[in-house]
């Protein structure tokens, strides 16, 4: 296989060959390109100052060989760079979704994942509201009856105190990532259907 591969090659490069030396081509290199006067230009190098504007590079009997495109401005490399980062991304849409049921599909299982942690939080934050009441109840019966709460038990209301907002805290991420993945799955379900042109 490797071998066919470089024999097309050499097969190519051979044809190139013959077809610049059936055209004259001495192998000599012209350069065109535009100065600051908006002169068209012909000239065997290419000034630095006017390699950012393109040029084009021929034989010397006038054939185009290759066109070095003018350097873009900084706007308009950036618009350049978003328009490919979008195509790139709509190309990724459609190779990994087939239809906006596909998408739909895929948010389910997403937010399913997501629901189920923030279920489980909340009853870990209700079931830590519980033992806090039970424990600072039991610190309100010591004190009625003119007993010292140890010292313990207050740390372990303290600790509990702490637990609750650590699962508050995973507890509110886990939301808005559920927020956020709705908005991803619908700015998704929304572009599929504008370059799917359904």
């Amino acid at each position: 296989m490797k071998i066919a591969i470089a024999l097309a090659l050499a097969g190519a490069f051979l044809t190139a060959d013959v077809g610049a030396a059936s055209e004259g081509w001495d192998g000599k290199k012209l350069y065109r390109y535009t100065n600051e006067h908006g002169i068209q230009v012909l000239d065997d190098v290419v000034p630095p100052r006017y390699v950012a504007g393109g040029y084009e590079v021929l034989t010397t009997s006038g054939r185009v060989l290759e066109v070095v495109e003018p350097e873009l401005s900084g706007k308009e490399l950036a618009e350049k760079q978003r328009r490919e980062a979008r195509m790139a991304a709509d190309l990724q849409l459609l190779k990994r979704y087939n239809s906006v049921a596909d998408i739909e599909s895929a948010r389910k299982r997403k937010l399913a994942i997501v629901q189920q942690d923030v279920a489980i939080l909340r009853s870990n934050k209700a079931s830590l509201h519980r033992q806090i009441e039970n424990e600072e109840s039991a610190a309100a019966r010591t004190q009625r009856n003119g007993g010292t709460v140890s010292p313990e038990l207050l740390e372990r209301i303290e600790n509990l105190r702490k637990e609750v907002k650590v699962v508050s805290e995973r507890l509110s991420l886990r939301e808005k990532e559920a927020v956020a993945i709705n908005s991803e799955f619908d700015r998704a379900a929304n572009r599929y259907q504008e370059i799917a042109g359904k």
